[in-house]
């Protein structure tokens, strides 16, 4: 039985050791044909592909990437980038190289490199570490993404978004100024009202973008008295009833004329708000509280405390000290507490329309 056992393992080795020739061979001519699949896969590719060892030593690539180096591949497989690119460059590539191998996955960086033709371009690296049979890191591939034109575009239309946004801003300056024009004693009202209300919206740690409504907000806030008598506006004496009352229409006035420009802000509504008050008290909607946008609150703040300290048609100027008296007495109920706490801190540190 012994023997038997012995002969059957020797003839079933013999066997296997007559066809393994044919088999290693067919083993061979298909992984050739799947390797030779494979690279025609990635040359048919646009991005430059490539792929290195674990030692950062190139292994292969597509036609792109000798394309993008200017190499034919003899002129690089075994070579490392110390080998093709300039030292800070290489230093560069190295560094991102070993921190993917010790942090596995993928990794995406952009860089500035120049093609082998001598153009400089704006790439995406996106990179990943591969395996072998028994799941340990051999190497990594990596594909380049040219974005020279997208970021061509992307600078271009931020300059054209800068350049438009800087005509805006002078539109919005110069309808100002015609509503200003108008009433001589209240030049330069909206200018500071402005910038009072953006230290208070900065106070409140309020957005960048909220910060900026206020401002334009506050530059056009009375952009509506352009419809109001101009011997009403420099009435040296108290107004009456009717006179006060078209003097109130402005607030609505200026909603008409601004809620026809489309501001990436509620610049309409935060101007046709800004003489409500806390308690409905108000004009011209009564709106009270939460009704009322945070930066008409603002500008509610700084309109009253700005035209106190200034001079007037029919007073002098009350002083600021009378303006914080007025707005903190009144806190809650005709101002918004928080309002009035920042408008307050911003006086308390220095700020220039103490002066």
């Amino acid at each position: 039985m012994r023997r038997r056992g012995k002969i059957e393992k020797y003839r079933g080795w013999r066997t296997v050791q007559s066809f393994s020739p044919r088999i290693v061979e067919s083993h061979e001519n298909a992984f050739e044909e799947q390797i030779d699949f494979l690279q025609k896969l990635i040359d048919a590719i646009p991005n430059p592909i490539f792929y290195k060892d674990i030692n950062g030593i190139y292994q292969g690539s597509n036609k792109a990437f000798e394309a993008y180096l200017g190499k034919s591949k003899s002129q690089f497989i075994g070579k490392s980038v110390y080998d093709l690119s300039p030292l800070d460059l290489a230093d560069k590539y190295y560094k991102m190289d070993e921190e993917l191998f010790q942090n596995p996955g993928i990794q995406t960086y952009e860089s500035s490199i120049v093609y082998g033709d001598g153009s400089r371009h704006e790439v995406i690296f996106d990179k990943a570490i591969y395996t072998n049979c028994n799941n340990e890191i051999s190497g990594l591939v990596g594909v380049i993404t040219d974005i020279t034109e997208r970021k061509k575009v992307e600078r271009e239309l931020k300059e054209s978004t800068k350049k438009l946004q800087n005509a805006v801003e002078k539109i919005i300056e110069a309808m100002a100024m015609i509503s200003e024009t108008r009433d001589m004693y209240t030049a330069g009202h909206q200018n500071r009202v402005s910038q009072l209300g953006v230290a208070i919206a900065r106070q409140m740690r309020l957005s960048d973008d909220e910060i900026k409504s206020v401002q334009v907000a506050g530059l056009l806030h009375d952009i509506g008295k352009i419809a109001v008598p101009s011997e009403i506006l420099t009435k040296p004496t108290k107004l009456g009833i009717h006179e006060w009352g078209i003097v109130q229409e402005h607030a609505e006035k200026g909603y008409d004329i601004l809620k026809k420009i489309d501001f990436p802000w509620p610049i309409a509504e935060i101007v046709y708000q800004h003489h409500e008050r806390m308690d409905g008290s108000g004009y011209p909607r009564g709106l009270k509280g939460k009704e009322i946008l945070l930066q008409s609150k603002i500008i509610m703040v700084a309109d009253v405390v700005e035209a106190m300290s200034s001079h007037r048609p029919y007073r002098a100027s009350l002083g600021i000290v009378k303006a914080i008296i007025e707005i903190n007495f009144n806190r809650g109920t005709l101002y918004d507490d928080e309002v009035v706490s920042a408008c307050i801190r911003v006086f308390q540190e220095g700020s220039p329309y103490t002066t």
